[in-house]
């Protein structure tokens, strides 16, 4: 099936782009892989993390289909074209130490601490998880997989949350404000945030899981190297002068999965921005070509997968990944 990228997302941006010039690729003996430092939190077995996969409800995005009224308080990771997410390696995202393992979310939620209080959740893990509470973990770590879950509303799925408590009072403590399954004083939380509350995910202390680690790719530096993703096969656009979509366009580029690049910068909105919909996420590579140039392309943006009650796009496809 076929689905159409939102007109302020990117493919709309380059649609009237007509002539392709050659494809700029790094000589291989010229890049290294990314520190690995942070990785994002989903991969098939061996493969780069975040391939083949789509963030089917992104952070502060409603779902239609599960949540009407409620912004999303994570990202849910989803192996392409409707294959089946079972299985799928669930990584930790940074270094840190697991916290908290259990629930029935459907399936496992663990929870890992990080430097400077921040928290990574990951959930509907199958029941078999590969760590303990207590176990110290790295990025890129295999942590568990994703749970098959035969008689489940929803098709199997990573949801994947950053944020800067174990307990807040008013999410998950001794008095929240929503009733939700888990009850109070569940670590895992009730995932989403409604409405009707004045306050934005951001302000209740969940983070943009994307922003924040590429926020954390931005110090690496020079000589690392990304892989165009699978899903953005097929596409095609421009190159810019700046991290913008209004940027001046220094050249054009074909998407071809696989293809290789060196990594000079990285630019990402905060991870406490407070935007809604797949609209609010803003993340750019610089890349450096062969010839010496270089330029600015998204490296995730927003797709019309899923639509909210208001129009806008839920979904976001990855088009450039780090090689961690």
């Amino acid at each position: 099936m076929c689905h159409s990228l939102s007109r302020r997302g990117f493919l709309m941006a380059v649609a009237a782009a007509a002539a392709i010039g050659p494809q700029h690729l790094l000589a291989r003996q010229d890049i290294q892989r990314l520190d690995n430092d942070w990785s994002l939190p989903l991969r098939d077995a061996d493969g780069v993390p975040g391939d083949g996969l789509l963030i089917r409800h992104g952070f502060a995005c409603e779902n239609t289909w599960y949540y009407l009224g409620r912004w999303h308080a994570a990202e849910d990771w989803y192996r392409l074209n409707d294959v089946d997410t079972a299985g799928a390696q669930v990584l930790a995202v940074h270094a840190g130490e697991v916290m908290w393992i259990g629930s029935d979310y459907p399936g496992r939620v663990v929870l890992v601490l990080h430097e400077g209080g921040l928290y990574s959740m990951y959930g509907h893990l199958d029941y078999a998880v590969d760590v303990r509470e207590g176990d110290r973990v790295v990025a890129g770590q295999v942590i568990g997989r994703v749970l098959d879950a035969t008689a489940w509303r929803a098709p199997n799925h990573l949801h994947f949350e950053i944020r800067n408590f174990f307990f807040n009072t008013d999410v998950n403590g001794d008095t929240p404000k929503y009733d939700y399954a888990c009850g109070y004083r569940c670590p895992p939380g009730p995932g989403y945030w409604p409405f009707d509350d004045p306050r934005h995910p951001s302000e209740m202390g969940w983070r943009n899981p994307s922003h924040v680690i590429h926020r954390g790719f931005s110090e690496v530096g020079f000589n690392s190297e990304v892989i165009v993703a699978e899903a953005a096969a097929g596409l095609t656009g421009p190159i810019r002068s700046a991290p913008d979509t209004y940027a001046p366009v220094t050249g054009e580029i074909v998407f071809r999965p696989g293809d290789r690049f060196l990594l000079r910068d990285v630019s990402t909105d905060d991870p406490a921005s407070l935007g809604t919909s797949a609209l609010g996420y803003r993340v750019w590579y610089q890349l450096e070509f062969d010839d010496g140039s270089s330029g600015w392309l998204p490296a995730l943006i927003a797709d019309d997968r899923d639509i909210q009650a208001d129009g806008r796009p839920s979904s976001l496809r990855p088009l450039l990944l780090p090689v961690t």
